[in-house]
């Protein structure tokens, strides 16, 4: 015997039987137990009457099973209706530390008031408003694995919950830059990142004598050549690798491309497309020529020229 009592707060169950000797109580929900354990003792004749009470949050059908050494007896069952599940529910990452969660509110709403999300580390968050659908975990963790629960809530129950795990991916990890090849207009380069995912990457270069930028866009492969440089000028150079976590660049590679002549004294002129990395990551010792005596043929006899624009 016994009832559904309810105040402001909360939703009980109450559960009264008579026996002796004591007996135990056991509680289940949609035939899975949610709880075991003594009885108090109302008065203590030799047949006793024990009460238990069970505070219910969540809907389903609650049955109370007492037991001593005798039979067991188990009580009529009763049915509480909570709230519809919300469906379609996702998260995503979007921030460093942040994970959005979103979801369908039941149609029609009936008595639900609002949502309760769970994770991991974290206390529960209410949201008011049955229509409300989604909502923004903040101040998390990269590269944690958060169990993230999403239930219903009406004036005193929840709805069955959803679960799922979503684990927060870093920024990228260091970006490493090669170079294949410059010419006196373009430059040819590879690059790789030590560790995570990318979802994009872009390559942002300048004359370093202005400061008027130029930017690939985003890219999905993992190389790229630049045209239509300048001859004979320096570069600033660096590559982006971006995800929802954020941006990572390569250290700035500074390059000279090549003179597009070799100019002799005469009125000669011989072609020499060889260009200069002169900092950052890759170290190559190598420039373009010009002559330094009268000969006209510069460009094939390098010994007889000097180094041009070269720096290690």
């Amino acid at each position: 015997s016994g009832g559904v009592t309810f105040d402001p707060s909360q939703l009980t169950l109450t559960c009264i039987s008579t026996g002796g000797p004591a007996t135990t109580v056991t509680w289940t929900r949609d035939s899975t137990t949610v709880t075991q354990g003594t009885q108090t003792v109302l008065n203590d004749p030799v047949t006793a009457q024990y009460i238990h009470t069970l505070t219910v949050t969540t809907a389903g059908q609650y049955t109370c099973t007492v037991a001593n050494n005798k039979p067991s007896t188990a009580s009529a069952s009763i049915t509480l209706q909570g709230p519809p599940s919300p469906t379609d529910v996702t998260a995503v990452q979007d921030g460093p530390t942040s994970i959005t969660v979103t979801w369908t509110p039941p149609s029609p709403l009936g008595d639900t008031t609002g949502y309760r999300i769970s994770f991991t580390g974290g206390s529960d968050v209410d949201i008011d408003g049955g229509s409300t659908n989604s909502y923004t975990l903040t101040g998390l963790t990269n590269g944690q694995t958060y169990t993230i629960s999403i239930v219903a809530t009406s004036e005193h129950l929840f709805s069955d919950a959803t679960t799922f795990e979503i684990t927060l991916i870093p920024a990228p990890g260091q970006v490493f830059v090669s170079v294949s090849s410059i010419t006196a207009t373009s430059i040819s380069l590879s690059w790789s990142v030590s560790s995570g995912r990318v979802a994009s990457w872009e390559v942002v270069w300048r004359p370093t004598d202005r400061g008027t930028e130029s930017t690939s866009g985003p890219l999905s492969g993992t190389t790229y050549t630049i045209h239509q440089l300048d001859p004979s000028t320096i570069y600033t150079l660096t590559v982006s690798a971006t995800n929802v976590a954020g941006t990572t660049d390569s250290t700035p590679i500074l390059f000279s491309t090549a003179s597009d002549v070799c100019q002799a004294e005469s009125t000669e002129t011989k072609t020499d497309n060889t260009g200069a990395i002169i900092g950052g990551v890759v170290a190559v010792a190598v420039g373009t020529y010009s002559c330094s005596d009268g000969h006209s043929h510069c460009g094939s006899e390098k010994s007889k020229c000097k180094l041009f624009n070269a720096k290690d």
